[in-house]
């Protein structure tokens, strides 16, 4: 059987239930005996990731930047205005792309 260390993590083989030491840090670990499985739960799903923000490129400098769901941002490398294009912001929920 194998089992994880409390305080490493590390994982190492014991021959059933007991006290076993964590070979890694020395660490007494305690087995006990499986149960039925009554209240084990898997894990809730991962949220979807969210959109990517957009970014954009200054024309004057060449910075490359994150802008939000704005029309014109200052680049914060020369303070030039660059208009942000319609395709580079997300696209708002219920709207069709």
């Amino acid at each position: 059987m194998i089992v994880r260390c409390g305080r490493c993590g590390s994982q190492f083989d014991v021959p059933g239930v007991g006290r076993h030491l964590c070979p890694v840090c020395g660490t007494p670990n305690d087995v006990r005996a499986a149960g039925n499985g009554e209240g084990i739960q898997a894990p809730p799903q991962p949220l979807p990731p969210e959109a990517p923000s957009p970014k954009v490129i200054c024309p004057g400098c060449g910075y490359k930047f994150i802008v939000g769901n704005i029309e014109v941002a200052p680049c914060p490398n020369c303070g030039e205005a660059v208009t942000v294009a319609a395709e580079d912001l997300p696209a708002e929920e219920g709207e069709e792309e």
